[in-house]
């Protein structure tokens, strides 16, 4: 995540779809096959990284926060009892 952190993970996964897509038209319309593929194989494994952390990564760590700030709160009222 820190690697781009300029852009928001939703559009990084747009770009990185879009660039994916691009690549793979530039393969169907091209003779460059080989820098071709090692973009589409660059671009494969950035979209499904960015769609894994948009889908699975960033809603586990909202809710670890979550449950890190209840647990908090709970160890608190312990102590003040």
């Amino acid at each position: 995540m820190a690697r781009f952190s300029v852009i928001s993970p939703q559009s990084q996964c747009w770009l990185f779809h879009i660039a994916f897509v691009l690549n793979v038209a530039g393969m169907m319309l091209t003779d460059m096959w080989l820098p071709m593929v090692v973009g589409t194989i660059i671009t494969t494994y950035l979209s499904v990284d960015a769609w894994v952390r948009l889908r699975y990564v960033l809603p586990l760590k909202k809710e670890l926060r979550q449950v890190q700030h209840e647990l908090d709160n709970l160890r608190q009222q312990q102590r003040d009892q």
